[in-house]
């Protein structure tokens, strides 16, 4: 089942069902239906009654699809004429590293542009060596520690939105990432979706220390979607390919068989620290190969970027052209950014 949360125009967003190539909110199905299910009214309803909310609204799907033809297009609209929202309103959003390969990648870029400067070099070297180190054993009862940050709450976005360009960065990537949604104690995993974590590359070495604003914080910059998508249509959540095409061309390639632990892994950590709410997202870490920072290849300005994962769906974004001038980037300029950049 993949459940969404759409708008048509300037409507508010509505929890609602795909079926077929066309869309249904809840609300429309339980009033055919002539029956009152406030389980599911929004995404946060349902994730608060897992299990049974997930029954009820495959139960209502499914007579919803025998009846799908006598209703009016209002009424079901196709899935490519409404607004995908991020699937679920988000309670919490953490960003786990558990891609080794990707950030063993993400160090060596990372060092080719820092290996000169005596702020950042120092830092970006022991990063690298903690990653091979194999960490201690968490002591008898306590969950293995994962490392993971926050994410801004307010630049939560769905499908194909479209990314301003931050004027303090020449080199704006992609971070494709699988992502599980808490339901609650009784179901903790209430689905998968994709989660794309925009990050601006040339200045996040000196933001190893403090935290990664100018890297992560930007418009935009959480993207999440198209769909959850329930775990039994996802099958091996750990199994599945990852292409990433830009303006219509595969450029990169991937698979979440490089995630090194497991949903319940984080959700155990998390748990040490405070009590987890019913739609809180949790990245498990950037697909190896999947970003500009692991082949040091990076997109332009006005590209239109898919990512699409088996089972999942496909997440589209577009990153705009700077309105501005761009400020001086702490790497060297790359040639297609030459036109942005101030005098």
């Amino acid at each position: 089942m993949k459940l969404i949360r759409f708008s048509q125009g300037d409507s508010q967003p509505r929890f609602g069902v795909v079926i077929g190539d066309h869309v249904v909110a809840f609300t429309t199905l339980q009033q055919r239906r002539g029956t009152r299910q406030p389980e599911l009214d929004d995404s946060s309803a349902y994730l608060a009654a897992l299990p049974a909310s997930e029954k009820a609204a495959r139960e209502l799907a499914a007579w919803g699809e025998t009846q799908l033809r006598s209703w009016t297009e209002a009424e079901r609209p196709k899935l490519h004429d409404v607004r995908l929202h991020s699937p679920v309103e988000v309670a919490a959003l953490f960003d786990f590293g558990l891609t080794p390969r990707h950030l063993k990648n993400s160090a060596e870029t990372l060092m080719k542009y820092e290996r000169d400067n005596p702020q950042t070099a120092p830092i970006l070297q022991a990063f690298a060596k903690m990653l091979l180190a194999k960490p201690p054993a968490p002591p008898p009862g306590v969950p293995e520690r994962l490392s993971y940050y926050k994410c801004n709450m307010n630049s939560i976005s769905g499908d194909g939105v479209t990314v301003p360009w931050p004027l303090y960065t020449s080199r704006l990537d992609i971070e494709p990432e699988l992502a599980v949604v808490y339901g609650n104690a009784r179901q903790p995993i209430a689905g998968w979706c994709i989660f794309n974590d925009v990050s601006a590359r040339d200045v996040q070495a000196p933001e190893f220390i403090g935290g990664f604003c100018l890297t992560k914080d930007m418009d935009q910059g959480n993207q999440l979607g198209p769909f959850l998508v329930t775990a039994d249509e996802v099958g091996d959540p750990y199994a599945l390919e990852v292409v990433v095409s830009v303006d219509g061309q595969e450029r990169y390639r991937g698979s979440t068989a490089e995630i090194d632990h497991k949903a319940e892994d984080a959700f155990a950590w998390l748990r040490v620290i405070s009590a987890i709410q019913p739609g809180t997202v949790v990245g498990m870490g950037t697909i190896p190969d999947c970003t500009g920072l692991d082949h040091d290849d990076f997109v332009d300005p006005g590209a239109a970027i898919e990512i699409r994962f088996d089972r999942l769906g496909s997440l589209r974004c577009r990153f705009a052209e700077p309105a501005r001038k761009l400020l001086p980037s702490r790497w060297p300029l790359r040639e297609a950014m030459k036109k942005f950049q101030g005098s």
